[in-house]
């Protein structure tokens, strides 16, 4: 049978709710796996449907996952839809219809070939996405040299910001770009054999500052009026998104011109100035009870609680940012999501961060109840959590269930930030507990107050950050077929890293880790018996 006749939609059993919209759920990821390897092993629509832009740097990737690459100038000059077409990436997606799987997009094939059940890949998690799965019988007969139309954009339009995270680097953020260029890259491990420098810093690199003429965002600008038609979620990140004139750009022709079906995210520190500030609000409430988009949801990004979440975000005033998400949350017809990007610095306080939002949740979120029950039958909501009925009764949002949510993805690199090297007494102490505690308050059902709390799938973000550490960092792991991550000599060189690292910060940015992190002192004296095993070559077991 040709295979173009084929729906790869039509021919599978779905999973799908009373609206006939398939659910989010292993059957149905299961279902999508089948789907896109009847095509091939390695065919995904996000290489197609998603797409992140890096223009102040000229970079852009299809996931997230694979490496960001060179946007050609002279690609760009003939063609402004190759922020996205790129000939690199056409070449990926030629290689996805004829039956292979990129070298870029291992990180799938790793999560795929451990044939762990019910753990599926971001290739299936993607593909089953509204913005990506209605497209696949039109993009399995593409032969991988068309120029497409993202439906999810990801744009950073510049690395203008005004804190210098720990995690972060030069190519997101001006604070870094300007500490590297004044005080020089931080080596790491220097005299050894894994001298790296910390954020992968390079002289040559190329980024475009806030006054200079950007062919990148021009390029953008020219395509705009095109792609926005196409787009089911555009979500503008940074560098900080509110210290860029393009991101209040965006609002002002959201204003102008509606696409009703836009899911509208932006990522923010919430740390800008109180006049940037007070014109973002404007426009926010100028945009969110109309028509003109499917939603809005702000990402507040945060990963820990108090002077240690200070620590980790350089230049952070944790109290203003909780003051503005509180306002956030308080706005009607709009999410407000912490996105916390779990590493080392977030373990020890990572738990009260999450007390503080299940507060949040039982004041603001709705109860899943008819708002006429809740005053029919008692049930007490608004004298119990301070709701505001008549608001709840009028609420607009398309996914108003949820106003205040939780996203905890995983950092990877650098990878002595990486919580995967923490020790055993932390994850004891810190790890397992937070995890116990979100799954105390996991939500229950929509028709009872515990809908407040925390969703299987948020908690499934922190239990899968367990797992890594626990499979990955194992006592006395001799086998050679496991990951090189336990091998005792890769985790010495991240804990050394990480020892290096927090010292050399603590001297540029006046800081102190230990009277800052007091409970992990002994960790830290672990990490510099690292730096000595690394010196001697003598690595011993993993027993830490």
């Amino acid at each position: 049978m040709d295979n173009k006749k084929i729906s790869l939609v039509n021919e599978y059993d779905w999973d799908v709710n009373s609206k006939g919209i398939k659910r989010i759920n292993d059957k149905n990821f299961s279902t999508v796996k089948k789907a896109l390897d009847a095509k091939g092993p390695g065919f995904c629509l996000a290489k197609w449907n998603q797409v992140t832009m890096h223009l102040g740097t000229g970079m852009t990737h299809s996931c997230h996952h694979p490496p960001t690459h060179k946007i050609p100038l002279e690609e760009l000059k003939e063609n402004p839809t190759a922020l996205h077409n790129t000939k690199f990436k056409k070449e990926q997606r030629k290689a996805m219809l004829n039956g292979k799987r990129p070298a870029e997009c291992e990180y799938c094939w790793r999560v795929e070939d451990e044939a762990v059940e019910n753990n599926f890949s971001d290739r299936a998690r993607k593909s089953l996405e509204d913005w990506a799965l209605p497209h696949i019988d039109v993009i399995k007969d593409m032969d991988g040299s068309e120029d497409v139309l993202p439906t999810y954009l990801e744009v950073s339009f510049s690395n203008v910001c005004n804190l210098k995270c720990t995690y972060c680097g030069p190519e997101s953020s001006s604070m870094w770009y300007e500490d590297i260029k004044q005080k020089g890259p931080i080596k790491l491990l220097e005299g050894t054999d894994n001298e790296t420098w910390s954020h992968g810093w390079q002289e040559n690199l190329q980024v475009f500052k806030k006054r200079e003429q950007n062919p990148y965002v021009d390029a953008f600008w020219e395509w705009w009026p095109d792609l926005h038609k196409s787009l089911k979620v555009f979500r503008i990140t940074g560098g900080e998104p509110l210290l860029s004139k393009d991101t209040f750009k965006v609002l002002e022709w959201i204003i102008e011109h509606p696409n009703p079906e836009l899911e509208l995210s932006i990522n923010s520190n919430l740390s800008v100035p109180d006049k940037v500030w007070d014109r973002f609000i404007d426009l926010i409430n100028r945009i969110k009870d109309t028509d003109n988009i499917k939603n809005i949801t702000i990402y507040a990004s945060v990963e820990g609680w108090g002077k240690r979440a200070e620590y980790a975000r350089t230049n952070l005033d944790f109290n203003k940012f909780t003051q503005r998400y509180e306002q956030l949350v308080s706005m009607s017809n709009m999410r407000a999501i912490i996105m916390a990007t779990y590493n080392i610095f977030s373990v020890t306080s990572f738990q009260k961060l999450l007390e503080w939002q299940l507060g949040l949740r039982q004041k603001y979120n709705k109860s899943g109840l008819p708002p006429i029950w809740e005053t029919a039958a008692s049930v007490g909501f608004k004298s119990k959590h301070n709701l505001d009925i008549e608001k709840n009764a009028n609420w607009k949002f398309g996914k108003g269930d949820v106003l205040i949510g939780m996203d905890i993805p995983y950092l990877r690199d650098p990878k002595f930030l990486d919580a995967r090297s923490i020790s055993h007494d932390l994850v004891l102490d810190y790890m397992l507990p937070t995890l116990d505690f979100m799954a105390d308050n996991q939500v229950e059902s929509k028709y009872s107050s515990k809908s407040k709390g925390f969703s299987e799938h948020e908690i499934d973000k922190l239990a899968r950050i367990v797992y890594h550490r626990i499979y990955f960092n194992q006592n006395n792991k001799t086998d050679p077929t496991e990951p090189d991550w336990v091998n005792r000599k890769d985790l010495d060189v991240s804990r050394a890293g990480f020892y290096e690292f927090v010292n050399t910060s603590d001297k540029r940015n006046n800081t102190d880790f230990l009277s800052t992190f007091p409970e992990m002192k002994e960790f830290y004296y672990e990490c510099k018996e690292s730096v000595v095993r690394l010196q001697t070559g003598i690595h011993g077991d993993t027993s830490g």
